[in-house]
């Protein structure tokens, strides 16, 4: 028999574990693109647009998801909404995995299906990013709610470790059983693994349908809907009697005021905790990992690593982020927001220049792995989980709702930015900038062999000398045809020959005066992240503020209490 002491301990956490299964599903769906765009990249020759437009069409309903959300919230509640998320994740799962049963069976109508119903679960994954960490927030007490907030952080990062480990177990089947090799793409589409990638995630949003049928309402919830009985009971289960009559009167308080309305978010002081809101959510995505994440698969085949190692080793990479969640979770309540951050950014900026410059030097294998899994280290830390902890944190309750909207919608708006532009990114710098090796060879003596296996070929027998090696992704540049131009890896090289991996698709042409084959650096895409987390950093030295151990209602009331000391 549990104590009832014992029972206020373990039941917050019960919730906020059941809550935060919604993270994991965004981790999962979100994670799931990474292992399998590397499938359809080649099966359907898209260009670093597409690609990148199909890594990120999810996105784009995350951002519409929010807004919805934050309606949602407040009409039906925070659970009710997290189920309708599910239900979204559900038909997103089933027909990502099966898109040409509404095309004509083309490639292009293929993907705009596809990316339609990445769309529709994209809105499931925004309304789970607004309903499960306001629902976290809102049961926890100030002693546990840094730790019980990170909770739903953890479980994104368990959920993107699980997609690369799922996805890992689908390829190795499909080799083992039907002979399925990473240089093919069968003709079945049973064979196909980033089919079945896609449909597993119906197993994980069963559970999360079941967990959410015993979950209770918001406390805070109940008291807008004037259930203050209701409220008062559920405070009392999560922190004891005295807790929740103290709880009580202030949300009794808060919610004496006017209800909320949107133009007053733009208000003195709830301008500022607004703007650090946004702030939070751009220096999230834009430091370095959020927008590397979705993308380790390919940057491992940059470092030499084949694909099937590549989708093997994305695991590693998360769960060396999953660790270091776990010990923000412990220090988050300890140390404080602010600490943290400031020491993360500082952290991040350094291994992102030190990751450019062995891409810029070519290294390839474990050392791109190991630099990969201490960008783990600082987002982890703080950059990926304070961001989604603090913005349930900054606002009062009765505009709560209405800024998370706000915040995760701009969020998402970040996180679509950085998943298109990514790819661009780095295909730019791979085209205006070589490795240190500087492996280059141009003019009109080459040209391109639609054979089996494609071939590059130079009739002035120039490879070997300029450097080019197996396992090399080169980038072609200023070919005709524009189906010839972009990356392609090379399987063997001879002085007048590279010879590509089975997924080339070249027409036959000769080249012209410039037309240029190229082994790219993508440095330039770290160094970037390098600059933007410097102004992290400034941001969390000079503007961020600490909500550690504080009430939600004593941080929503602080920024107007700000407001009118300001005023003459």
């Amino acid at each position: 028999m549990i104590s009832d002491d014992r029972q206020r301990i373990v039941s917050p956490y019960r919730l906020a574990f059941v809550a935060s299964i919604g993270g994991f599903l965004f981790g999962f769906d979100l994670g799931m693109i990474g292992a399998a765009n590397v499938y359809l990249r080649d099966q359907f020759r898209l260009t670093d647009a597409q690609f990148g437009f199909a890594t990120a069409s999810a996105v784009l309903g995350c951002i519409l998801g929010p807004a919805l959300g934050g309606w949602l919230c407040d009409a039906i509640s925070r659970k009710r909404t997290m189920f309708i998320a599910s239900l979204l994740l559900a038909v997103s799962a089933v027909f990502t995995a099966a898109p040409d049963v509404f095309g004509d069976g083309s490639a292009a109508s293929t993907m705009a299906s596809f990316n339609f119903f990445r769309f529709i679960g994209g809105i499931g994954v925004g309304l789970c990013s607004v309903a499960s960490p306001m629902y976290i927030a809102e049961i926890a007490p100030p002693s546990k709610r840094g730790s019980m907030g990170l909770m739903y952080q953890l479980a994104i990062v368990i959920g993107h470790a699980a997609a690369p480990l799922v996805a890992f177990g689908i390829v190795y089947f499909l080799r083992v059983t039907y002979g399925v090799t990473e240089s093919m793409v069968s003709e079945n589409a049973w064979l196909q693994p980033w089919r079945w990638m896609f449909f597993s995630e119906m197993a994980f949003v069963a559970v999360y349908v079941g967990f959410l049928a015993g979950l209770p309402y918001s406390p805070r919830w109940l008291a807008r809907k004037g259930r203050f009985a209701e409220a008062e009971q559920a405070l009392a289960f999560i922190d004891g009697p005295d807790f929740a009559r103290r709880e009580i009167d202030e949300i009794r308080s808060s919610l004496s005021e006017e209800v909320g309305t949107w133009g007053e978010l733009l208000k003195p002081g709830m301008r500022k905790a607004l703007t650090i809101g946004v702030l939070l959510t751009f220096f999230n995505n834009w430091t370095g990992w959020s927008v590397i994440g979705g993308y380790i698969p390919r940057l491992l085949q940059l470092a030499g690593f084949d694909r099937e190692s590549a989708i093997g080793n994305f695991v590693a990479v998360y769960g060396a982020m999953a660790l270091m969640t776990v010990a923000s979770i412990v220090l988050m309540d300890r140390v404080g927001r602010r600490p943290l951050w400031i020491a993360a950014s500082l952290m991040m900026a350094a291994i992102t220049a030190m990751t450019g410059y062995m891409f810029y030097q070519d290294a390839s294998g474990w050392p791109v792995l190991v630099l990969l899994g201490l960008v783990t280290i600082p987002h982890g830390l703080a950059l990926g989980g304070i961001p989604w902890l603090m913005m349930s944190e900054l606002f009062p309750t009765r505009l709560r709702a209405k800024a998370v909207a706000v915040t995760t919608t701009v969020l998402w708006v970040f996180i679509f930015a950085g998943a298109t532009l990514f790819p661009m990114i780095t295909g730019y710098s791979q085209r205006e900038s070589l490795t240190a090796r500087r492996a280059v060879v141009e003019g009109a003596a080459l040209s391109f062999e639609d054979s089996n296996p494609d071939a590059i070929v130079d009739a002035q027998g120039r490879f070997i000398d300029a450097g080019f090696q197996p396992r090399d992704q080169v980038t072609v540049i200023g070919a005709a045809t524009p189906q010839n131009n972009g990356s392609f890896v090379v399987v063997a090289v001879e002085s007048g020959r590279l010879v590509l991996d089975g997924t080339a698709r070249l027409r036959s042409e000769s080249g012209l005066p410039n037309t240029k084959v190229q082994v790219g650096s993508v440095a330039a895409a770290f160094y970037l992240f390098s600059g933007i987390c410097i102004l992290s950093f400034l941001f969390g030295l000079w503007v961020m503020p600490e909500t550690k151990g504080r009430t939600l209602e004593e941080i929503g009331s602080s920024w107007t209490a700000d407001a009118d000391a300001r005023s003459p």
